[in-house]
């Protein structure tokens, strides 16, 4: 009896074992990490949290310092070449299109941006429907009582796209506190 029970007790260990390894890999895989001490920097540079910037990168570019979309914005956190322009005039920096493909350079101009439209949005989600929309088309749905009551929150995203990536990054914010 002493040896079923011993038996039993271990097959259940091993069972959670393997469970708690499954679950590790899932969130390694749906939320992975890279670049960390260039999220740490600049997010500590630009004031953002370094958690949000994990999670704008991991839904642009699911951490690939390559990816190009089909509307031409790149690397990590998806920078389109012009707002890199901007960006880097802002910051009295030469900019090669080319440069956007570099992680740190990248990571840099998102958090100056994440930053930048803080500014001049009230919270997180605002901020994120501009980084995705637009600032001038977010600015448009604040001041249209269907979308906001108060004209600094915004009470429906009027683009799905937008509602969906927004939704998306905070809810996997709180995945990558902790971790970084």
């Amino acid at each position: 009896m002493k040896i079923k029970k011993m038996v039993y007790f271990l097959s259940v260990i091993f069972t959670f074992a393997i469970v708690l390894s499954f679950n590790a890999l899932y969130y390694n895989f749906r939320y992975p990490l890279k670049y960390k001490s260039e999220i740490l920097q600049y997010s500590k540079q630009y004031n953002i949290q370094p958690e949000f910037v994990a999670s704008v990168i991991n839904a642009e570019s699911g951490f690939d310092s390559n990816a190009v979309s089909k509307v031409g914005a790149i690397g990590l956190m998806q920078i389109l070449p012009s707002t890199g322009n901007y960006i880097a005039s802002l910051l009295n920096e030469n900019f090669n299109e080319q440069d956007l493909f570099n992680p740190g350079v990248n990571i840099k101009y998102g958090c100056f941006y994440l930053n930048y439209l803080s500014k001049r949005f009230y919270s997180e989600k605002e901020v994120l429907c501009a980084y995705n929309a637009g600032e001038t088309i977010v600015k448009n749905w604040l001041k249209d009582n269907n979308n906001s009551l108060d004209g600094k929150v915004l009470d429906k995203i009027p683009y799905p796209a937008t509602n969906y990536y927004t939704n998306k990054i905070l809810h996997s914010k709180k995945h990558y506190k902790g971790r970084i």
